[in-house]
Order: structure tokens, then C-alpha cells, then sequence
């Protein structure tokens, strides 16, 4: 998946149905391989969404981090398919687990991210961002 193998994405997401403790670390490598390659996988983060949302609510250390970058790369991806305000919605996710972990250098990229879609944010969107930057 990592190298580009589309062909295995059927073969790989199977896996994870399989074994839902890898979910979250498994979407983080689709979705920065569908970033990488610009494929298209909304069917697939479909069948996971239930799974993600369950892992935002209780989340381990080694989840966090996977999850921050899973959020992350899910708003490149939202934002390369033209979903402007849904890749804010994810990246303000990221932005939250960044400062709850004190990954400084991760919300520094999240900030720079959030102001790449400032225009496309609503004003909801950007009330909770200043609340970030203003802590």
C-alpha cells in the first residue's frame, strides 16, 4: 500500500475488517498512500466510520498518535477530492490530539494546514480554532 499497490487495497482492507484493533493504524497507511497516489477511497472510509468514531472516544497513547496522523492526512485527502470544509473539520481534529499529546511540531503543521482553508472554514470553524491558538 505504502509503495503505491493499489492492487492490494482490497486484500489489506479485508485484513483490517479482520482485525479491528489495527483500524485506525491501517486507514493512516491508506490514507496517506491515497494522498501519495491521489486514489480515491471514500468507499472504503465509509465501511470504516463506525470504527473511527468508537476509537475517538477511547484512544491509547499509541492510538493517539495514529489517529492524529490518520486526521491529518484525512483532511489532505478531503481537500485534494475538493471537500474544503470537511478537511477543516478533520484538521481541527488534529489540531485538537496535537496539543492534548504536546506534539508542538504536528500543531505547527495542523496551524499551517487550517490557514491554507481559512476561506473555506465557517465561522463556527474559526471560533474553534482561535479557541486552540488561544490557550
Amino acid at each position: 500500500i505504502e509503495a503505491g499497490h493499489a492492487e492490494l487495497l482490497e486484500e489489506y482492507v479485508n485484513f483490517l475488517l479482520e482485525h479491528p484493533e489495527e483500524c485506525i493504524a491501517g486507514l493512516r497507511t491508506i490514507v496517506e498512500a491515497a494522498v501519495r497516489y491521489r486514489w480515491q477511497i471514500d468507499q472504503v472510509l465509509h465501511m470504516f466510520a463506525s470504527q473511527v468514531q468508537d476509537v475517538g472516544r477511547e484512544m491509547d497513547s499509541l492510538n493517539n498518535g495514529n489517529m492524529y496522523h490518520y486526521c491529518y492526512h484525512r483532511a489532505l485527502y478531503e481537500q485534494c477530492m475538493g471537500r474544503q470544509k470537511k478537511a477543516v473539520e478533520f484538521i481541527l481534529q488534529a489540531l485538537r490530539l496535537a496539543d492534548e499529546l504536546e506534539m508542538n511540531r504536528y500543531f505547527k503543521k495542523c496551524a499551517a494546514l487550517f490557514e491554507s482553508l481559512r476561506e473555506d472554514a465557517t465561522a463556527e470553524q474559526i471560533g474553534r480554532y482561535r479557541a486552540f491558538l488561544g490557550r
